[in-house]
């Protein structure tokens, strides 16, 4: 069998040709005898493939969620993204690919009844669900085969001829074009073989249905021979067509046990594995990092060092893929010249899987693999990440790349300690005082030296809001400014609020996607205990990536927390009337931030909360909302260099510069000062902006009363 199994396709060719032969020297009598081999060699064989490539994913860490909870979001989700292809039609291409699903989907029906005709050669599906619903699915059979046939012509131009960027083309997916034009060309030549054959008179008889429910089969059979025959011309001048069909019937049936076998062999593994995919997708807040088990006294290394130490659904990913390019095409890293290519880490990690699980798992050969990061993966390619997300967010068969990576990263961190002077003196920082510049905590409340803001040890009671300053807006210069400038909005809007000062601590943010999940943990622990031992449920903040850690990752230690970035916040102030502000001339880009837009899908709070600014102007730029450019500073790059190709805040800062925008206004501290230095490494004197400092800046007066106004997030 295993020399059968190795050798299945040229077996398959071997006997379709034999088939060919045969039904054009002795008619259908031959169709058992090679159709039954045929079908009984390939789909074992298939099916022996498919059970390797899955054993091989299950070699993967068992998953801590069990991934077949709350079937109905799961059921859902398939429906919506492979069903109704919702992330796969976002794109010129993807419209191709839902007419070639649904195509494959509607024409499984013909292709079982071919099967069957194999040894029954008048079947039809007709005789057993009646003429009109046969009918009905022949004239969808017939019309989605001719969409998919155009399809896949317009595939091919695009891919030949057009060539756009970032849409791979290989000899793989030039012979995957082939076969299904192959199956559409065979299937119309049949159907329309056995319309000129069979006399017009007899559709409902020896045809066994009505060809006018089959225009593009009937169109057919005109090139052929003008038509249905007349009856006197069927059983003598005609007989010709007979062995059009029954060759055409073979090369299509064929084609078809070719293509099982040659899809889990070749890349268009996803056909495969997408749907799985799509089901098991994460139902967690996206963007949440699932946290190491620190007390496992088994684990011998921490982080990625082998695919088993990846969990299957990791694994499952990489069987996933389409290869429509989208994760290269939106990767900040990608864009600008960086090692890192996401689409690649998928595929090597695919290939490093078939490859050792068929040396190890299958075949009983142990050996030495060089671990995945920094052997498989690159050390640049995993440090180049900026864990924006706009990989995660534009796959249409939800792939976790970033997760991914963080766990590789995560090997080199805390087993192989391989980081970069620069992150280690980051870490040092966090560990010793608590923020990434190696301030000391003591410092933390200064900027609020003469504003009157409450510390929370000294107000003595729970309020309404603790407003979580964060690293930067404690203790970088410019970003204070939007510190005070937000405080100054929420003393004028009567919300009452206090800060945390010495205190508060940095999130962990940067330590975990850096890949140092112990360091996140001791910071995250402490700060879970600090805010619960003051009983604290609503934080307002205006770190994005404070947001993201708090509301979404301190669950996972006990922090329960419901978290207002201060761009919803100030939203919500404008709306319901507790500030108001003065008419401004100006037009504005806006630069959505990873971890308010992609991360927390929130792309509408700011923009609206701009709309309201009587004589704003907001002009997008090239990429904005799901599609936006990172600045180039999340995932810990913030405290790295860049050190290969164009850096990525410049690439940002040009979009900006494209839009002629009086001023670009941000919503996050890192944004804030990775897209100032853009601007002015390009000599532009475009301001660059906080939300709230717009809005501060054109505060005239307030609505609220002296005592503390209602909620503004209810």
């Amino acid at each position: 069998m295993n020399k059968i199994h190795e050798n299945i396709l040229p077996i398959i060719i071997g006997l379709t040709l034999l088939g060919v032969v045969g039904v054009a020297l002795g008619g259908d009598a031959v169709k058992p005898f090679i159709v039954g081999p045929m079908l009984l060699l390939g789909f074992a064989a298939a099916g022996l493939t498919v059970f390797w490539l899955f054993r091989y994913v299950a070699i993967g860490k068992t998953d801590a969620r069990t991934r077949v909870d709350e079937l109905p979001p799961r059921v859902q989700a398939f429906a919506v993204y492979v069903l109704g292809q919702a992330r796969v039609v976002r794109e010129f291409g993807g419209f191709l690919h839902f007419f070639i699903f649904w195509g494959f989907l509607v024409l499984q029906v013909e292709t079982f009844e071919y099967f069957i005709r194999g040894f029954y050669g008048d079947f039809r599906f007709g005789m057993l669900m009646g003429q009109a619903p046969y009918h009905v699915t022949l004239f969808l059979q017939d019309v989605f085969g001719m969409l998919v046939f155009l399809a896949i012509l317009i595939a091919f131009v695009r891919r030949v001829v057009l060539k756009p960027d970032h849409v791979p083309l290989s000899n793989d997916a030039l012979v995957i074009l082939g076969l299904i034009g192959g199956l559409m060309i065979t299937k119309f030549l049949a159907h329309g073989a056995e319309i000129a054959y069979y006399p017009a008179g007899l559709a409902a008889g020896e045809l066994g249905w009505n060809p006018s429910w089959t225009p593009v089969a009937l169109a057919t059979s005109y090139l052929l021979a003008g038509g249905p025959l007349p009856a006197e011309a069927a059983d003598t001048g005609a007989a010709w067509l007979k062995v059009v069909y029954g060759v055409n019937y073979m090369l299509h049936i064929g084609i078809v046990v070719f293509f099982a076998n040659y899809i889990p062999r070749g890349k268009h593994l996803h056909l495969l594995g997408a749907m799985p995919n799509v089901f098991f997708k994460k139902l967690e807040p996206i963007g949440t990092v699932y946290p190491i088990d620190f007390e496992n006294e088994e684990a011998e290394t921490f982080g990625a060092a082998k695919i088993e130490d990846l969990t299957w659904k990791q694994l499952l990913d990489t069987y996933a893929c389409t290869e429509c390019g989208r994760c290269e095409h939106y990767c900040p890293a990608f864009n600008t010249g960086k090692e890192l290519n996401p689409m690649m880490i998928i595929h090597k990690l695919k290939d490093h899987i078939k490859e050792k699980g068929q040396r190890v798992y299958k075949e009983g050969k142990p050996d030495e693999y060089p671990p995945l990061a920094g052997g498989i993966i690159s050390k640049e390619e995993l440090m180049a990440c900026t864990t924006c997300g706009a990989c995660v967010a534009n796959c249409p068969v939800f792939i976790e790349h970033v997760d991914t990576i963080i766990d590789m990263r995560r090997y080199l961190v805390l087993t192989e300690a391989d980081i970069s002077p620069e992150v280690t003196r980051t870490f040092k920082n966090i560990e010793n005082a608590s923020n990434p510049w190696g301030v000391p905590a003591s410092k933390r409340a200064d900027w609020a030296e003469g504003l009157d803001i409450p510390l929370l040890s000294e107000l003595g009671r729970v309020p309404d809001y603790l407003f979580w300053v964060g690293c930067a807006g404690s203790f970088d210069d410019r970003q204070k400014k939007v510190t005070k400038a937000t405080a100054k909005i929420l003393r004028a809007a009567g919300v009452d609020f206090a800060i945390l000062g010495p205190e508060e601590g940095c999130t962990g943010d940067p330590a975990r996607r850096i890949g140092n999940e112990y360091l996140y943990y001791m910071q995250a622990q402490q700060n879970v205990e600090t805010l619960n031992g003051y009983k604290i449920t609503k934080i307002i903040t205006t770190c994005p990536h404070c947001f993201h850690t708090m509301g979404k990752e301190y669950a996972q230690l006990g922090g329960h927390y419901e978290v207002v970035h201060h761009t919803k916040l100030l939203n919500d102030l404008l709306r319901q009337g507790r500030i108001k502000v003065r008419a401004m001339s100006k037009s504005i880009a806006y630069h959505d931030s990873c971890y308010i837009g992609r991360w927390n899908e929130d792309y509408d709070n700011p923009r609206e909360a701009l709309a309201q600014i009587p004589g704003v102007m907001v002009r997008e730029m090239e990429w904005n909302r799901r599609k936006a450019l990172c600045c180039g500073a999340g995932g810990g790059q913030m405290w790295m260099e860049e050190h290969h190709g164009k850096r990525v805040n410049l690439h940002r800062a040009d979009m900006a510069i494209a839009t002629q925008a009086d001023a670009l206004v941000v919503n996050c501290p890192f944004c804030m000062t990775m897209l100032t230095d853009g601007l002015a490494q390009r000599d532009n004197d475009m301001p660059t902006m906080d939300l709230a400092e717009v809005v501060a800046d054109h505060l005239i007066e307030s609505a609220a009363t002296s005592a503390p106004g209602p909620d503004p997030a209810e």
